[in-house]
């Protein structure tokens, strides 16, 4: 045997596994470059086109604003309630107080008029920050309905969120 007649047969028999390794190769470059993950903005089944980028980023900016929007408001719903329970309780006691003054005394019935004042300035205080709180809740409920409309259930690829959430 020739030293060509080996080479010849030698490379004969690695062709076919180059060729095999070759396409092992580009299968597992094709598996490199998987389909990108999609989710959906409040769960459940997606449904319509995928969102692009400055959709889902306006779609993230008005979740934020929403959530920021639902914590004032809690609070100022959880403030109102203590001024409520204020005003009740300031109620109770100018009933109570009324019910032992002595109306002869002038003092007396002056600082019950004074406690009393200072009760209904309260009451005011309160009747004026209501319709305000009102306007914000509807206003947040008209924002929760557009988002809703707009984004709610629509897909989006995981990547561009995770974009967006680290500034991109």
């Amino acid at each position: 045997m020739s030293f060509a007649y080996f080479t010849t047969t030698a490379t004969r028999c690695l062709l076919p596994l180059a060729a095999a390794g070759l396409a092992l190769a580009g299968a597992s470059l094709h598996a490199a470059t998987p389909k990108p993950r999609e989710a959906t903005l409040g769960g459940g089944k997606g449904s319509g086109p995928i969102m692009s980028m400055a959709q889902l980023r306006a779609c993230v900016a008005q979740q934020a604003g929403i959530q920021s929007q639902n914590e004032e408001t809690a609070k100022t719903q959880a403030q109102l309630a203590a001024d409520r329970a204020e005003i009740d309780r300031g109620a109770a006691a100018l009933k109570e107080g009324m019910a032992v003054l002595d109306r002869t005394n002038k003092d007396d019935v002056e600082a019950y008029v004074a406690k009393a004042q200072a009760h209904d300035k309260l009451i005011d205080s309160y009747e004026a920050r209501v319709p305000l709180f009102n306007a914000k809740v509807q206003a947040l409920q008209a924002e929760r309905a557009s988002y809703l409309q707009a984004c709610e259930g629509r897909r989006y690829l995981e990547d561009d969120y995770k974009d967006i959430k680290a500034g991109k």
